[in-house]
This record gives C-alpha cells, structure tokens and sequence, in this order.
C-alpha cells in the first residue's frame, strides 16, 4: 500500500514510458504500490505506445484495482519524447514533483521517497538515483555494462552528475517540452534544467536495478542511439554531458580494479564504433526518435 498524504513532499506524479514490457511492467508496478511508501495521493501514469504484447492489460487490471493508476494507451508508436511530453503535460497541471522511470526497472525500498526528500530544497530541479545492472556479472556484455555503469557513477560523484532517467524526480515547474525528433532525451531534459538555473542532484544511495543488453549487438545499437543523442544537444546547444568528457572519462578508469580494464578496452572498441556510426547516421539525418527495440532487456530475468 502506498504512506500516508505527506503534504511536506508535495504532490507526485510517476510517469512511465512502455513499449512490450509485459515481462516486466507487473513487478514494476507492484514494487511502486508496496514499496516506495509515496504519499496516498500519488498517482501513477504509464503511456503505453504501440504495444503488440499484452503490456496495457497488465496495466489496466491494476487500474481496475487501484484507481491511481492510470494508462493511456496509444494504437502506434510516435517515439518516446511523445510519450514524455504526455507525461509532462499531466504532471505540470497536477503534481508538484515527477518521478521517472524505465518500465524495465526496478527502485530498491523507499528509493524514490529518498530522491523527493532532496527537492525540498528549492534550488534543485532534478535527483536521480544510480543505477545498478540487474544483470549478473557473466558474459562480455553484462560485464561491460557493468563497468560503464560504474564510471557513470563515479563520474557522477565525484566530477559532475550526469542526469540518468532510469529513476530521476523532476520538479514540475522545470518541466519543457522535448522536441519529438529528439533521439536521447536525457541530455536534452537536464540542458532544459540547467538553463533555468536549477543544480541537479545525484543522490547514491537511492538506487534503481535495471536491465541491460546481454548481447553485444544490442549493446551496440544501444550505445549508437545514445551516441546520436549526444549529437544532437551538442548541435543545439554546444551541451556535453559530464559522462562524454574524455577527461572525466580517462580520471574514473583510473580509479578502476585491474580485473575491470580488459572490459574497459572491450567497451571502448564498442563505443568508438558505436560513435563512428552514429556520426554517419546523423550526418545523413537518421535519427532513431522511435527507438528499435533492444530485445535483450524486454525477457523475464
């Protein structure tokens, strides 16, 4: 069941975007009912977009069963940006503060209450949680998503955060329209952020398990949409994440264990051609806005 209204946290709206999740859509929603302890009035909105599974039935037998759940359910896919944009729409009418996450994750405890409790501060736009592979530590793919995830971290810590949607509260007031042809919509979320003024907050001890590629075909599709994401806001806005500064890059492989550096190198030669593509794709405007499916990370673990 969820807490008690809190009116010290404001009003929350968690938002989520679903593409054939029907694997993991349930445990999601069952993890966010029981065990996040969100004020009694939260609400929770999942856009379902083009699904060809059974993903919106799951979604709305838990709305036949608990009206705060709500879904909106679309015949074709438009992209995730439209998705969001419904997301923020709602939320800047009727909550305070939005919670996003990845339909394939899962929040440890109270990891999203941990996240809220930072934005009392009125000069924080944005908190995000760090993520952790759920993933088990076996094959090449796994162990390098594992790694990636860690100099996320680290650079995160240590340099400068580099907002991450997997789990990530927005304050309502901050929220901007994303462009619909927008590949990668983190970097443009956290440019939106920062350009009105507000720090974004990274906050460790909140984290948030989540599904990454197992094959290195679709780490690498993975790596290429991201790649060209990052283009585009540079391209925009001249913005670079703090995690595609070479410097900061270089400094948290420093920081790694031996064991960690033959997957470094594995990785590097995935990203260097995965960014070599992505470049070719942008130049010739090819821009992934309705994302290929990563079909790895759609399977019950």
């Amino acid at each position: 069941m969820m807490g008690p209204s809190n009116e010290a946290y404001g009003k929350v709206l968690v938002g989520i975007c679903a593409y054939n999740e029907e694997h993991n859509i349930k445990r999601l929603l069952q993890n966010l009912l029981i065990k996040q302890d969100l004020p009694s009035d939260s609400r929770i909105l999942v856009v379902c977009s083009g699904c060809t599974d059974k993903t919106p039935q799951v979604v709305d037998g838990f709305h036949r069963k608990d009206a705060r759940i709500e879904l909106v359910s679309e015949a074709h896919r438009k992209g995730k940006a439209n998705a969001l944009n419904k997301i923020f729409e709602k939320a800047r009418r009727a909550a305070d503060f939005l919670v996003l996450i990845n339909a394939d994750a899962l929040p440890q405890d109270r990891s999203i209450v941990k996240l809220v409790s930072r934005l009392k501060n009125e000069r924080v736009g944005a908190v995000f949680a760090r993520p952790v592979p759920l993933n088990a530590r076996q094959g090449i793919s796994k162990m390098i998503a594992h790694v990636v995830w860690e100099l996320h971290h680290k650079i995160s810590f240590y340099r400068a955060p580099k907002l991450s949607a997997e789990l990530c509260v927005l304050r309502a007031s901050c929220l901007k329209a994303v462009p619909e042809n927008i590949a990668t919509d983190e970097p443009y979320i956290e440019l939106a952020i920062r350009e009105q003024g507000y720090a974004i907050n990274y906050v460790p001890e909140a984290v948030v398990f989540i599904r990454c590629p197992t094959s290195v075909v679709d780490l690498f599709k993975q790596r290429k949409r991201i790649w060209i994401g990052h283009r585009q806001v540079k391209e925009m806005a001249g913005f670079v994440v703090s995690t595609s500064d070479f410097r900061n890059t270089l400094w948290a492989i420093s920081t790694l264990k031996l064991s960690d550096l033959p997957y470094v190198l594995l990785g590097a030669i995935i990203e260097g051609g995965a960014y070599i593509v992505a470049r070719l794709n942008f130049s010739k405007d090819k821009i992934p806005y309705v994302w290929e499916p990563i079909k790895s990370t759609k399977t019950s673990i």
